[in-house]
């Protein structure tokens, strides 16, 4: 008789340990707010915003790791959180090492952006290794295209630059690119647009020394 009492003893304070047991994980679900993490503008990847909101609460540390990230900026109201990204100044996509190139020479692999993003580069860089961007090109690169219907450029023996237009014609550039060669470009394009032998390339690696070829 009494291993019967006792049996119905714990019985009932099993049944009372689950009672209580569901009680408090539905008041804790229906009083507890969940965070709506809103990407604003967002050009990265929807994995990588996944990624992001997982180190929501160690975002300044995780998104230290990611050079191509400029800044960001975070607001919270209430149970919501609005992320905004920006991101550096992209320079060109390499579709051999599947990368976007930055102006500072920043990497990153293609995974890390949205399609439509990479689908708004319109330079190309068909160099083998991503393009490395120096002061030459950075400083006179904007001049270049304002000349030039540029489409494809390539990096050329760790020094120079080949232009690739958008009609297939290539422009060799010089290692030094400066105003006096931009000057000449400007003042001359014309011309040497007009030129039945420009077929092919315009050769200006020996300009600085008073030589041009066409092809």
């Amino acid at each position: 008789m009494i291993f019967k009492y006792r049996d119905f003893y714990i019985y009932i304070a099993s049944l009372l340990a689950l009672s209580c047991f569901f009680y408090f994980s539905i008041y804790f679900l229906n009083t507890k707010q969940l965070e709506i993490i809103n990407f604003i503008d967002s050009e990265i990847h929807e994995e990588f915003e996944i990624e992001i909101t997982k180190n929501i609460h160690d975002i300044n540390n995780y998104l230290k790791e990611y050079l191509f990230i400029e800044s960001y900026l975070l607001k919270r109201k209430k149970n919501q959180i609005d992320i905004q990204i920006k991101l550096k100044k992209y320079f060109a996509l390499n579709n051999y090492s599947e990368e976007v190139i930055f102006y500072d020479n920043t990497t990153a692999p293609v995974h890390y952006f949205k399609t439509n993003y990479l689908d708004s580069i319109n330079l190309i860089d068909i160099s083998k290794n991503s393009i490395y961007i120096n002061n030459y090109l950075s400083e006179n690169y904007n001049i270049l295209s304002s000349l030039f219907n540029i489409n494809k450029i390539e990096y050329i023996d760790d020094r120079r630059y080949n232009l690739v237009l958008s009609n297939g014609k290539i422009i060799m550039l010089p290692k030094v690119i400066d105003s006096k060669l931009l000057y000449f470009v400007k003042n001359n394009i014309d011309l040497i647009d007009k030129n039945t032998n420009y077929m092919q390339f315009l050769d200006l690696r020996n300009f600085h020394k008073k030589t041009i070829r066409l092809k």
